[in-house]
């Protein structure tokens, strides 16, 4: 698996697939999630005003071709209330991710970092839960470890901290070097 990073304002770049995790109780969704859903002309916020998203824990909801953004397909995960979030909570939303995205046979996803500068949690700790989650479904069958692109979208004020959490993953996980963050040397510096 391969671990990128992007600062890049994430309705531009051509992703396959963007993952954002959703609040039960944030209505409209913030962060990330409710940017996307500013340049969907607040699309989100109408699925859950209807009651069609709902955010509950382990909810999956794929919206193929959205328009307005560089996105493929736009897969929301429910993470129930944003007061439940703990680091457990978000590996195990993680792993079920990296389920769903490989049996959606979608090797490149990128995803952003839930409840970040709003939560207790801190960011080097929800990427090092986040990346462990990903490997431990991942390193099941070694030819999809070795096929995945995991592309993590977070504001450049976070990569100190994101870098941190890459760093506490590659300490504490013995990968073997399967992950490969060769891409991000520069952040380690």
């Amino acid at each position: 698996m391969q671990i990128i990073l992007s600062t890049e304002t994430p309705d531009l770049p051509k992703h396959k697939c963007l993952v954002l995790g959703i609040f039960s109780d944030e209505k409209p969704p913030r962060g990330i999630c409710g940017f996307i859903d500013w340049r969907l002309n607040g699309m989100i916020s109408r699925e859950i005003k209807q009651g069609r998203i709902t955010g509950d824990f382990m909810e999956k909801i794929l919206i193929p071709f959205p328009r307005r953004i560089g996105s493929e397909m736009l897969f929301l995960f429910g993470l129930g209330k944003f007061s439940d979030t703990n680091y457990d909570r978000i590996y195990t939303a993680a792993h079920h991710i990296a389920r769903t995205v490989d049996t959606m046979l979608i090797n490149n996803f990128s995803i952003d970092l839930p409840g970040i500068g709003r939560s207790d949690l801190a960011a080097a700790g929800t990427v090092e839960a986040m990346i462990t989650g990903f490997f431990d479904f991942l390193s099941e069958d070694v030819d999809k470890l070795a096929s995945k692109t995991c592309c993590i979208v977070t504001s450049p004020a976070n990569v100190e901290e994101v870098s941190l959490g890459i760093r506490n993953f590659k300490t504490n996980v013995r990968d073997l070097g399967s992950v490969d963050v060769s891409s991000l040397n520069n952040c380690f510096a």
